[in-house]
């Protein structure tokens, strides 16, 4: 059985075995997993199982959810060894991880260095040109000579080493290899800044001493602070003799002889630090040792960058053919063509807002007199919503046969939404029953925007709600209702999509327009009206982006 392992910022580990389909991890006390952590909501996530194992998806949370450093959009397959990151919470999945990083608050306010020198100081143009010129340098300056020139065959050695494209986790490690063969150290991390809030995480440990296998490594909060926040590379050495550290319990403890924590610089910002330190080894590390190790580290970020870059753009590529599918697979869900009946004209469309969308229309038949037509609007957008339109569309046909009573298949519909469904998604939903030879039609609406019936006398009805929408309460009822289209009476079944359109002045395009628009139009075909009724909404909203998801359905009677 695989468990979560749960490494809150403060306090101890949590090993939470998945025995449940579906678990919930928030802030509010009764969830399966309680986080108490300020940046996490109070139902922050939902972790559950999928055909091919794991997912996870995040409940709108307000500071996200991250797996593996990426923040999550919709749901995700989860893997062993997958870090989710809540808040300040790290989360592995079926993997338990060494917990022998720490950075650790030191008891004085501020901390005196050996060397602190800001990062662009050291990566000026001059300093790199002085590096590369050093072999002309005058014979006094011998031994500089010989420094530089060894910081510079380094740099070649390490930059031709990062040409070529890695994955990020593997570029890490091997970023790591590469500073600790040419800058010897007991230990070594480096950390990346992720999740929202952003914090340090651990990403890559090197131990070059076996004796020191084991230990816990404790990082001087203060030191990884001025680094960051002073943008400077910071050096201590021999911090056992110098009277300056003796109030650091985070060095002393540790018997740190010397150590360098060096900010990761991109060119542009910090995205983590490098920490390096010597305990075993007597010998300090050098002002020559900072320099080297930042230049390398500002080698380090910029590919590290790179990476991301090159990663992101893969995925982008991965998402949207995965999009451009689901795009096709949704429109295979929607009707391929207008329903035919001899007494009606029947029109529907559907526009996403996204490649793919929660709107939702359906004309099914039921038996040779009765046809089924729907309209439902799934909360949100996006994948996450199409996705529950899916799962409804599959309910609903499979409760759909002559049989069928609409009462009861409005309440199981409604159930399997409630438990299918995050806490705050819901459907609303409205089916009729059309009897093609008398026009009658029964039928419930679950919170939908009520369909407007125009009568051949141009008096407008509506057909209110006469429930909850689908999946806010279990158990919840429908009220059947029925009315008939007479010959020249016209049905229009809509989304919030239509009447919520706004234009650059932010007006909305509003019932009252539509109900003026098919006033004036009533002798059009009902595929012509339908598309009357877009080209108008385009017009209104010409100059903005769509926001939201627009489906008509159009049922004209017409003997």
């Amino acid at each position: 059985m695989p468990r979560l392992f749960v490494y809150p910022k403060k306090g101890d580990i949590i090993r939470f075995p998945l025995k449940k389909k579906k678990i919930s991890i928030g802030r509010s006390a009764d969830n399966d997993i309680y986080i108490p952590d300020p940046f996490c909501s109070g139902y922050h996530v939902f972790i559950y199982t999928i055909e091919s194992g794991y997912a996870i998806r995040d409940n709108s949370s307000k500071n996200g959810t991250f797996l593996n450093g990426k923040k999550i959009q919709a749901e995700t397959r989860i893997n062993k060894g997958d870090e989710i990151l809540i808040g300040s919470t790290r989360i592995f999945f079926d993997k338990e991880i060494s917990t022998n990083v720490e950075v650790m608050d030191d008891p004085s306010s501020s901390v005196n260095v050996n060397t602190i020198v800001n990062v662009k100081e050291i990566l000026k143009k001059t300093d790199i040109e002085t590096t590369i010129k050093a072999a002309t340098a005058t014979p006094f300056d011998l031994e500089r000579i010989k420094s530089e020139n060894k910081a510079y065959s380094i740099l070649s050695k390490v930059s031709q080493a990062l040409i070529l494209h890695k994955p990020l986790t593997e570029l890490l490690e091997y970023i790591m290899d590469l500073i600790s063969e040419h800058l010897p150290m007991d230990r070594g991390i480096l950390m990346l800044k992720e999740g929202n809030p952003p914090q340090l995480i651990p990403k890559v440990v090197r131990i070059n001493n076996d004796r020191l296998m084991g230990q816990k490594i404790q990082v001087s909060k203060s030191i990884v602070d001025m680094a960051m926040d002073k943008h400077s590379s910071i050096l201590t050495s021999d911090a056992q003799a110098d009277t300056r550290f003796r109030a650091m319990d985070s060095i002393i403890k540790s018997n740190i002889h010397s150590a360098m924590c060096i900010p990761l610089w991109n060119n542009k910002e910090i995205i983590g630090i490098i920490y390096s330190d010597r305990i075993m080894s007597l010998e300090r590390f050098s002002d020559e040792d900072l320099r080297l190790l930042t230049l390398l580290s500002n080698l380090a970020a910029v590919k590290i960058e790179n990476a991301e870059l090159i990663e992101k753009a893969i995925e982008q590529e991965k998402m949207e053919k995965e999009l451009a599918l689901a795009s096709q697979i949704q429109k295979d869900f929607l009707p391929k063509e207008n329903p035919s009946c001899d007494n009606f004209e029947i029109a529907g469309s559907n526009i996403p807002c996204y490649q793919v969308g929660g709107d939702y229309y359906d004309f099914i038949d039921i038996d040779p007199c009765r046809l089924g037509i729907v309209i439902a609007d799934v909360s949100g957008k996006g994948v996450s919503a199409s996705l529950l339109m899916a799962s409804l569309r599959a309910a609903l046909h499979s409760e759909l046969h002559p049989l069928y009573k609409l009462e009861e298949m409005a309440g199981k519909l409604n159930n399997f939404v409630h438990r299918s469904s995050a806490p705050n998604n819901f459907i609303t939903f409205f089916f009729c029953e059309l009897n093609r030879k008398n026009g009658e039609m029964r039928f419930i609406n679950a919170g939908h925007n009520p369909p407007l019936i125009l009568k051949k006398n141009e008096k407008i009805e509506r057909l209110e709600s006469s429930g909850l929408c689908l999946g806010m309460f279990p158990l919840s009822t429908y009220e059947i209702n029925a009315m008939t289209i007479e010959p020249g009476d016209m049905a229009l079944l809509f989304t919030d999509g239509i009447t919520e359109s706004r234009n650059k002045k932010n007006e909305e395009f509003s019932e009252e327009r539509l109900i003026s628009l098919i006033k004036k139009k009533p002798k059009l075909s009902a595929q012509k009206l339908l598309d009357k009724i877009h080209d108008e909404v385009r017009q209104f909203t010409s100059g903005t982006d769509q926001m939201d998801d627009m489906t008509l359905v159009v049922i004209k009677r017409v003997s």
